[in-house]
């Protein structure tokens, strides 16, 4: 059953940031094949079985109205439990389309729906907010914020920094409290967050926030280090090191260069973080990591641009999963975590990956788009948007399945943890 209901639609994903940077939520993005309908019982059955109690809050975004309609009418409030068993019911938050509410099926199921205390989100542009008599359904709302919005409120921001501290700042030109998608500016980030009191963002101005820092060579964040640091006293498993060392991609970059570096003095070269700790001992990475930490970085603005990174190593690491071996996982691992390290290091990618002695294939799928991870990298990048009727054209160009890829992309978001 479960391979029935992931077989028919097709998923897409974009995080949502809260105010300290962090994972607040994830949306799902889901769009019925167009040769049948869904079962949304089903779907929220297995989003629930793939999706553990722990998971980030799930922002459902299904993007056609009788798909929503449906969902509207079958999925359960928080708290309430199933007839047979004290586990409660998988609750997401469903967000309403403006356009959806047009057809009359989406429209009286969501009266329904906030009866019986459902979250709801509504989605649409700032300047035409929802019909007064259904905006009362809604906890908060998605707004899609305008080129010509954004400009008045980045010229709001930018006044306010100017006006004198005793002066009452002017109302702000965006909604308080609420959802936030388009905004391109680290300068409006903050306006969002400090003067809209914006409850989250959806995507990440990624080039901007790089850019506001580049005074000098970025460096790793404090806290990763420091986690690394703990991890390593702390006397964890190798693999548990290994992986909050990747919780930041230019960490990890580093950390191979050095092994790598003349001075170290490894007669072969190291081509993975695992292999890297193997050769030079805890010892030697503690120290390494001790003189990191004096000029690592406090910024939080750079906190979603690593975090997406990571977020795509590990997607990509579950879509190419299935029957392969230790080495090889580590390889696609560092495929997907360096695919955008010229953000980082304002290098061509081609220089960055062949400063080290890297498998050709990582070369291949990040610089030249071939060879036997291409595909999976192209899938993975997809994932990463709302547009589901391009995700459903690349998974035909790579013969990926449905299911198969609509599963990868659940257990990635599953191992995420919100703020």
């Amino acid at each position: 059953m479960t391979d029935t209901v992931l077989d028919s639609i097709t998923l897409g994903y974009q995080v949502l940031w809260g105010p300290s940077r962090s994972l607040r939520g994830v949306a799902l993005f889901a769009r019925p094949q167009s040769d049948g309908a869904v079962d949304a019982k089903h779907l929220l059955e297995v989003l629930q079985t793939l999706l553990p109690g722990d998971a980030p809050p799930i922002f459902l975004v299904a993007q056609e109205p009788r798909l929503l309609a449906d969902l509207l009418e079958h999925a359960q409030p928080p708290g309430v439990e199933h007839t047979f068993s004290t586990q409660a019911f998988f609750t997401p938050t469903l967000v309403v389309p403006a356009a959806a509410l047009a057809h009359a099926p989406v429209a009286e199921a969501l009266r329904r729906a906030q009866r019986r205390g459902l979250p709801l989100v509504w989605q649409g542009e700032a300047e035409k907010p929802p019909d007064p008599g259904l905006a009362g359904c809604f906890g908060h709302r998605w707004i899609s914020v305008s080129p010509a919005l954004a400009a008045l409120a980045l010229h709001e921001a930018l006044r306010q920094d100017r006006v004198a501290p005793d002066r009452a700042p002017a109302a702000p030109p965006l909604p308080v409290g609420q959802i936030f998608e388009g905004i391109a500016s680290h300068v409006l980030v903050d306006y969002c967050f400090q003067r809209c009191r914006a409850y989250a963002l959806v995507g990440w101005p990624a080039e901007d926030a790089v850019h506001s820092l580049r005074r000098g060579p970025l460096e790793p964040d404090h806290r990763v280090v420091l986690a690394t640091l703990q991890a390593l006293e702390a006397e964890r498993p190798a693999d548990v090191v290994e992986r909050t060392l990747c919780d930041d991609p230019l960490l990890a970059y580093r950390f191979l260069v050095y092994a790598n570096s003349p001075g170290v003095g490894l007669r072969s070269g190291v081509q993975s973080i695992r292999h890297a700790l193997m050769m030079l001992g805890t010892v030697t990475l503690a120290q390494w990591l001790a003189q990191q930490l004096p000029r690592a970085s406090h910024a939080t603005m750079l906190r979603p641009v690593k975090a997406g990174m990571v977020m795509r190593s590990r997607l990509m690491e579950r879509l190419l999963d299935a029957g392969i071996e230790e080495a090889l996982r580590r390889e696609v691992v560092l495929c997907g975590l360096f695919s955008q390290l010229d953000l980082l290091l304002d290098l061509p990618l081609g220089s960055i990956l062949t400063r080290l002695p890297l498998s050709d294939r990582l070369y291949d799928a990040i610089v030249l788009h071939s060879g036997p991870y291409a595909a999976a990298l192209e899938t993975t990048v997809a994932l990463e948007s709302s547009d589901t009727e391009a995700i459903a054209r690349v998974c035909r160009e790579h013969d990926m399945g449905r299911v198969h890829v609509n599963r990868a992309l659940l257990r990635m978001v599953g191992g995420l943890h919100a703020e």
